[in-house]
């Protein structure tokens, strides 16, 4: 469902309501997460809440997450920022597609490096949270670096192996950013994995987002992944990375896009 804080938010939140197709506060319909289980007899759910602050996504027993670019936008130096330096040079006429726009976060960092990036996100209530962050950004509400890096953003909502292949001119980069694999550890992942997992189910089609993302990129594909994860797609044929940018944690793979067949 969709919550409004307070009365000043309701009419906002009865716009987003109408928008998404759901239910408008005390329905008691919140929307179900994906392969939710019952703990304590109720079923967790989640709620898309409407502040004068922006969008969140809030499990009901707790947990919440938002899109704060004015956190995002930050920019680093170039050398220091692995997604950056695996992104590479950028002609100011190129874009880079993210395939996997999640709550922003690499098409920020890369936009306030003076990159154009189109996020795709194919979870609507995800894409609403993007969607209200750049409305914000725009606005100067988020201060001047995330109104800058917002001016160099676009949001598209759908399944990327779709949207890629749509996309004129094609991307110069295209970024896959899946859900790492689940470790089998104690530990929970951050609120923000968890409630992506509860949305999505995981992403058991990576590798046919990678293999789309091939199609179309005219420069390369960067994949993020584990330092010590195997590479995306292996399993399933698609070629080694031809190099990784490696961190302490993370390392983001570099592949050669397919040319077609002349």
């Amino acid at each position: 469902m969709v919550r409004p804080l307070g009365a000043e938010a309701r009419s906002a939140a009865a716009r987003w309501a109408e928008l998404l197709g759901l239910p408008l506060e005390a329905d008691d319909r919140s929307v179900p997460a994906r392969g939710a289980s019952e703990e304590g007899g109720a079923a967790r759910r989640i709620a898309l809440e409407v502040g004068t602050a922006g969008l969140a996504l809030r499990f009901s027993d707790g947990p919440s997450v938002s899109v704060v670019p004015r956190a995002l936008a930050r920019q680093s130096g170039r050398g220091r920022d692995l997604l950056v330096r695996a992104v590479g040079r950028v002609e100011p006429e190129d874009t880079v597609a993210d395939a996997t726009a999640g709550l922003g976060a690499d098409a920020f960092r890369l936009a306030a490096h003076g990159v154009h990036v189109v996020m795709i996100e194919r979870e609507p209530l995800v894409a609403a949270l993007l969607q209200d962050a750049l409305e914000r950004a725009h606005k100067g509400a988020e201060g001047s670096a995330a109104r800058d890096a917002a001016e160099r953003m676009d949001l598209l909502v759908g399944d990327a192996r779709d949207v890629l292949g749509r996309l004129a001119p094609p991307p110069a980069v295209v970024v896959v950013d899946p859900m790492f694999p689940e470790t089998g550890k104690r530990a929970l992942p951050n609120k923000g994995m968890a409630l992506f997992r509860a949305l999505l189910g995981g992403d058991a089609d990576a590798t046919e987002l990678l293999e789309a993302a091939l199609g179309v990129a005219r420069r390369r594909v960067v994949v993020k992944r584990p330092r010590r994860a195997p590479a995306l797609g292996l399993e399933a044929g698609v070629p080694p990375p031809s190099g990784s940018v490696v961190g302490t944690t993370t390392r983001y793979d570099l592949y050669a896009p397919r040319r077609p067949s002349p």
